[in-house]
C-alpha cells in the first residue's frame, strides 16, 4: 500500500471524539485524511484495551475508518527489553484487527549498548509473519544526533521511514529541518521512502505556530514526499483545535485522492502478476461467475492468471463504480488480442479489509 496526503497519530481511542468510532470516521473524512495510525501495542502487551471489561477500543475504529477507504495503520512503542515477546505481540494485533501497515516506534530505549540485535530479533519476527504488509519506522530525525540507534536494523526490513520532525522550542525552522532530515538519511543504508511526522501538539510551553505547520507541508510537497502524518490527534483536538483546522484545510497533493478498492483492483489486473490481485483476497474467499464457483486463493489465482491470458496485451480500465457499506460494484473494459472489447461486471463483498465473496460477470461489449 502507498500512502499519499495526509495522516494523523491516534494514541489513547477514548481521547479522540471520545472513542467513537463514527465520529473519529466522520472527521477524518471531513479532514480529507487518507490514513490514521493508531496504537495498538506498548511492549509486549496489547493497548487501547479496557483492561477491566477486555473491550477493545481500537478495533470499531479501525474497521469503521476501513469502511470509508481511509487506510487505518496500528503502531507499537518497543523497548528493546523482550524483542521475542515485543514482535509476537505486534504480530498478534496487527492480523487481529486487521490493519493496513504497521510502525515501529522507537526511541531513546534502543540508544543503550547492544540493542542492535534486539532490533534484529525483533524486526526479523516481524517481517517473517506479517508477509506483505507494509511496515514503518517511526524515531529520530537527525540520524547524526543519535549515533548509538540501530537504524540500519530497523530499517533493513522496513519498508518506510516515519521520522519525527519535530521543531520543539526553535521558530521557522520547519522546513529546513524537514529537509536536513531526508539530507542525512540519503547518506545512510537501506534508504526507505520517508514519509514525515509533523508536530501539532504543545510541550513544556512551546506551541508549533500555524506558519510552521504549513511549511512543513510545503517544503514536503516541494521534495516531492507522497505522504504526511501528525502527532497527535486528541492532544491536537483538545490542546491547539486551530491546527487541527489548517491541517484540515491545506490539500497536501493528492489528499483524498487514494484509488477505491475497485480502481486498486484493476490497477492490480494492469500488473500482469496475479498474485498482486490475489492480495485483496481473503483465505477462504468464495468467487463466483457464470456458472461455476471456486473456493479459496488457490483457485481464485488460476482464475486471474487465465483472465490475465486470455488478455495478456490489453489494458484494463475502470468504467463506473458504486460502493454501498462492504459491497462494492464495479464496470470495467479490456481489449484482447483479436481487437474484441470485453466488459466485466463485478460485485464484491468486503469484510475486514479483505474481499470475501465475488461475484464476476464477463462477455464482449456487443453481447451486453
Amino acid at each position: 500500500m502507498t500512502l499519499t496526503g495526509k495522516g494523523y497519530y491516534i494514541w489513547i481511542v477514548r481521547d479522540c471524539e471520545r472513542g467513537d468510532p463514527d465520529r473519529i470516521a466522520a472527521m477524518a473524512r471531513a479532514a480529507r485524511l487518507t490514513h490514521v495510525i493508531i496504537k495498538i501495542a506498548d511492549s509486549a502487551f496489547p493497548y487501547n484495551i479496557d483492561m477491566d471489561s477486555g473491550y477493545d477500543f481500537a478495533r470499531p475504529v479501525i474497521k469503521r475508518l476501513q469502511a470509508d477507504n481511509i487506510a487505518c495503520w496500528g503502531f507499537q512503542y518497543v523497548y528493546g527489553n523482550y524483542p521475542i515477546q515485543e514482535a509476537e505481540t505486534a504480530v498478534k494485533r496487527a492480523i487481529n484487527l486487521g490493519v493496513d501497515g504497521f510502525v515501529v516506534n522507537a526511541e531513546s530505549e534502543y540508544k543503550q549498548p547492544n540493542k542492535a540485535v534486539a532490533a534484529s530479533r525483533y524486526m526479523s519476527i516481524l517481517r517473517n509473519n506479517l508477509g506483505s504488509m507494509p511496515i514503518a519506522l517511526s524515531s529520530y530525525r537527525y540520524p547524526s544526533y543519535h549515533a548509538g540507534f540501530p537504524f540500519t536494523n530497523f530499517l533493513e526490513r522496513c519498508d518506510y521511514n516515519m521520522p519525527q520532525v519535530y521543531w520543539m522550542k526553535s521558530r521557522n525552522v520547519a522546513g529546513a529541518q524537514l529537509q536536513r532530515c531526508v539530507n542525512e538519511f540519503r547518506q545512510i543504508r537501506p534508504y526507505r521512502p520517508i514519509i514525515p511526522t509533523g508536530a501539532t501538539f504543545k510541550e513544556h510551553g512551546w506551541v508549533p505556530s500555524a506558519s510552521e505547520v504549513i511549511e512543513f507541508m510545503q517544503v514536503a510537497e516541494k521534495l516531492k514526499i507522497p505522504a504526511v502524518n501528525f502527532w497527535e490527534w486528541g492532544r491536537c483536538r483538545r490542546d491547539l483545535p486551530h491546527l487541527w483546522d489548517l491541517v484540515r484545510d491545506y490539500p497536501y497533493q493528492n489528499s483524498g485522492q487514494v484509488a477505491s478498492l475497485p480502481g486498486q483492483y484493476i490497477s492490480a489486473l494492469n500488473s500482469k502478476d496475479p498474485d498482486q490481485v490475489l492480495k485483496f483476497y481473503h483465505q477462504n474467499a468464495v468467487h463466483i461467475r457464470s456458472g461455476s464457483a471456486v473456493l479459496g486463493k488457490p483457485a481464485i489465482r488460476e482464475w486471474i492468471a487465465s483472465l490475465m491470458a486470455e488478455h495478456a496485451e490489453g489494458k484494463y480500465s475502470l468504467v463506473e463504480e458504486s460502493t454501498e457499506r462492504n459491497t462494492h460494484n464495479f464496470r470495467w473494459q479490456v481489449q484482447d488480442r483479436s481487437g474484441d472489447q470485453w466488459e466485466g461486471r463485478d460485485t464484491m463483498g468486503v469484510i475486514d479489509n479483505s474481499i470475501r465473496y465475488h461475484y464476476s460477470f464477463i462477455k464482449p461489449v456487443s453481447a451486453f
